[in-house]
């Protein structure tokens, strides 16, 4: 943060320096116009006026723009008086300075010199212009890179809330993972399965050491992501035995579509718990992927379990809503979910926008 405000800084402090060498360059060639079009040579004395002129301008500006940025910490009421008052002095002290030069000039020039207050009033005007017209740029100026630093720093902070969300959702379902396949691992030791329930405990050590690995802000490939939900339905699988029935069909060509990381545990976790735990009967539950144009369609189906969506004893409800939430997260409006019931059973229909990963990281 500390480097970004300081290229800040370095940024505006060019901004002045180049406005300010433009603005004199300008002056000092309209002031000089009509001499440059008689082509006669200009005097020394005359070169060495424009020089001490070009160089107090610059002086000034500086001065002027070290009082503009002071100012714009003052409130609003008191900030453009003060930066006229500052103007008008810095003009009126240049005009003096000025007139004192074209005195000086004349003299070198061997001419009688004009009165100092009637030099004064002749060329007072121009340097109200120039430093009105300079102090008025320069705000605008600093305005514009004041606003876009601050767009810049909102950007941060939604990008940032949005990091945190996305870890707080992606978080907040490993708790309600865990409580279920413990639920599970103590049904079947209480029915005497002391195998199936150490081997899937020893499923479940490796599922939770390869999701709490996995960053919850980054995306992942389709095939990866479906490699993780056959890896928590093997562990369900060991609790309802031949009441689960399970079926993927996904193109190859979508393998190495991006989609959020455990978008899909929560959706067959959430056929698990109200279609296959409730039913005596088997329950077939199918993922299938598909493009259409540039959005990515999933589908998660079960069917034989009834179409109820009631929550059941102890059951936290967060597994749809979350998936809501991480869509709307990683792609807003473009990332959906739509969920109800069909004449079988129940289906979760996600839409997403299609993107690959790159050859490379999908082979990885």
């Amino acid at each position: 943060m500390h480097d970004l405000v300081s290229l800040f800084r370095r940024r505006e402090a060019v901004v002045v320096v180049v406005l300010t060498i433009l603005l004199w360059l300008v002056a000092l060639l309209l002031w000089s116009a009509r001499d440059i079009a008689s082509g006669e040579p200009f005097p020394f004395a005359y070169k060495l006026l424009l020089v001490q002129t070009f160089a107090l301008g610059l002086l000034f500006s500086a001065a002027l723009a070290g009082a503009i940025g002071l100012a714009r910490r003052l409130p609003r009421r008191w900030m453009i008086p003060v930066i006229v008052a500052v103007a008008l002095c810095i003009a009126v002290l240049h005009g003096l300075i000025d007139a004192r030069l074209l005195q000086q000039l004349a003299r070198a020039l061997h001419h009688r010199p004009p009165p100092l207050a009637e030099l004064f009033n002749v060329g007072l005007m121009p340097f109200v212009l120039i430093y009105g017209l300079y102090a008025t740029a320069l705000g605008l100026v600093q305005s514009e890179m004041a606003v876009r630093e601050r767009e810049r720093q909102l950007a941060e902070a939604r990008d940032a809330a949005q990091q945190a969300q996305l870890a707080a959702l992606r978080f907040q379902l490993n708790p309600h993972f865990l409580f279920n396949t413990l639920n599970a691992i103590s049904s079947l030791i209480v029915t005497g399965r002391n195998a199936d329930a150490e081997r899937v405990t020893v499923k479940l050590s490796d599922f939770l050491r390869l999701t709490l690995e996995a960053d919850p802000e980054a995306e992942v490939t389709l095939d990866e992501e479906l490699a993780t939900t056959q890896s928590y339905l093997d562990i369900e699988s060991a609790r309802f035995a031949d009441r689960l029935q399970l079926s993927f069909d996904c193109p190859a060509a979508l393998l190495n579509a991006y989609v959020p990381s455990f978008l899909l545990q929560p959706l067959v976790e959430n056929s698990i718990k109200y279609a296959v735990s409730t039913s005596r009967g088997p329950v077939s539950l199918e993922v299938r992927a598909r493009a259409a144009g540039e959005v990515l369609e999933i589908v998660v189906e079960d069917r034989g379990g009834g179409a109820a969506r009631m929550p059941v004893a102890g059951g936290t409800g967060v597994g749809l809503d979350n998936v809501r939430k991480r869509l709307a997260a990683f792609h807003g409006a473009a990332g959906r979910m739509e969920a109800g019931t069909t004449p079988e059973g129940y289906a979760v229909r996600l839409i997403l926008p299609l993107r690959y990963a790159p050859m490379r990281e999908a082979a990885e």
